[in-house]
């Protein structure tokens, strides 16, 4: 069903013929060129990779538009936080800058632990997630996809558009790590056992040489003994299950739904809490690593546990686009085929299509907010006087550090494009592309993120 549902809205945008022709007809991907095919590959590529595309045939730059407007709308945050002469001043700090830059890149260089992990479960996940596609799909729908998509641009171009909407998401491969499988199924067993308590306590803590332990705010909370270890552990194999039972049903590409009205809820609402916990263990490593002396090497599960919910308010900050396509789609699903041509079904075509990468733009206005999880408490209410604190102090870094995070990931992808299209077409190049793009960004949301924390430490109250 899901297959269908969304050639079919699109379909009915334009009015050709029946809905069950036009349907099979963009479904099937037939027609190169076929903008309900454009607009159907574009948010597949979402769902299943986390890669943003285009939904329209002809080349675009919005997404350059998006990016601008987003830094336009922070930079007039600044002016009203800051003040117009002190916002200036940080934007042409080039000492600070290069600073924040050298301060960022120490931390991703000091979290050894936490870079061999994700790139273990990455290329693992990666690597097991293209080989079953190669072998249980048709390989002519990979190709069919490409051609689709190579037919009106050329390699630069593709390059280049695929670039500007990787900066758009420069955390795509931290905050949404609940679909990697093998990672999440680590991190259910790490939170079963401290909710079992069969975990040792937490070792002793870092912290600075004037400090013999961290800051009051991250031993006020013990993370076992809450009630978020039965949460995360609970929704993680929940979650899992709900991954295994779409692959095996083959809705790879697609939010597996059409059973229950509250599925459109609860599906990305398990899908946010178990990216929230897995962001959470990133911004503990990171944080951590920041200090002069470093605690013990064993990971505890505890000091993430203590984020959240505020990491998992970074998740839906990060990647909005991401929560809103599933719930959308799950919930059409439920709704008449009739409501392609009403007002409904024009939000639905718009949200499902543009409407991704127009939030995700809208998103870097509060990604800093991200990096203030790291120094809170966990509450909501804790990172959002944060995050005012930073826009106060560090409005003017923050968008010289979104810019730069946003251009070395437009850089990077927009190479990877071109080169691995210059393979001979075959269903596996399109993901192969996409999966070295991301192998490519993920260095740069690592940076990216510790500079969040960089910049959130620099605006902590004075002691």
């Amino acid at each position: 069903m899901g297959w269908l549902t969304m050639p079919l809205l699109w379909a009915q945008a334009a009015g050709s013929g029946s809905g069950a022709s036009a349907a099979a007809a963009a479904g099937s991907g037939t027609g190169v060129g076929n903008p309900a095919a454009m607009a159907s590959l574009a948010f597949r590529r979402w769902c299943s990779g986390l890669t943003l595309c285009s939904p329209q045939v002809i080349p675009s730059m919005d997404g350059l538009w998006a990016f601008l407007a987003s830094l336009a709308m922070l930079f007039a945050v600044a002016m009203v936080f800051q003040g117009p002469l002190l916002a200036l001043q940080q934007l042409i700090d080039i000492p600070g800058h290069a600073a924040l830059v050298r301060q960022a890149t120490r931390r991703v260089w000091r979290a050894g632990r936490l870079v061999s992990a994700l790139i273990t479960f990455t290329v693992l996940a990666w690597t097991g997630s293209q080989t079953l596609g190669f072998l249980a799909e048709k390989t002519d729908r990979g190709k069919t996809d490409l051609t689709l998509l190579t037919r009106s641009r050329e390699r630069f171009e593709l390059g280049l558009e695929q670039g500007v909407l990787a900066g758009l998401t420069p955390l795509r491969d931290l905050a949404g790590l609940a679909d990697n499988l093998p990672l999440l199924i680590c991190a259910v067993y790490l939170a079963f056992r401290a909710s079992s308590g069969m975990l040792p306590p937490a070792g002793p803590a870092v912290g600075r040489p004037r400090e013999k332990s961290l800051p009051a705010r991250f031993t006020t909370r013990g993370g076992g003994g809450s009630g978020w270890p039965n949460v995360i552990w609970g929704c993680g194999s929940l979650y899992i299950l709900y991954r295994l039972v779409a692959r095996a049903s083959g809705s790879v590409d697609l939010p597996l739904g059409g059973c229950l009205v509250v599925e459109a809820l609860l599906v990305p609402l398990m899908m946010l809490l178990c990216d929230g916990f897995l962001l959470a263990w990133i911004l503990s490593e990171l944080r951590n690593a920041g200090f002069d002396q470093i605690g013990e090497d064993r990971f505890h599960p505890g000091q993430a546990l203590e984020l959240m919910p505020a990491a998992a308010l970074g998740c839906a900050v990060a990647l909005p686009a991401r929560y809103v396509a599933a719930l959308v789609f799950l919930a059409l699903q439920h709704l008449p085929t009739s409501v392609g041509t009403t007002a409904l079904g024009r939000y639905i075509r718009w949200q499902l299509g543009w409407g991704l990468v127009d939030l995700q733009g809208a998103s870097l206005v509060v990604l800093g907010s991200v990096g203030v999880v790291a120094w809170s408490r966990g509450s909501i209410g804790d990172a959002s006087w944060g995050f005012k604190r930073l826009l106060e102090d560090q409005a003017g870094h923050l968008i010289v550090a979104l810019a730069m995070a946003a251009a070395a990931a437009c850089l990077l992808a927009g190479l990877i494009y071109p080169l691995v299209l210059l393979l001979p077409p075959a269903g596996w190049v399109l993901p192969a592309a996409d999966s070295y793009a991301h192998y490519v960004t993920l260095p740069v949301g690592l940076w990216t993120l510790a500079a969040l924390i960089e910049l959130a430490e620099r605006s902590l109250p004075r002691r």
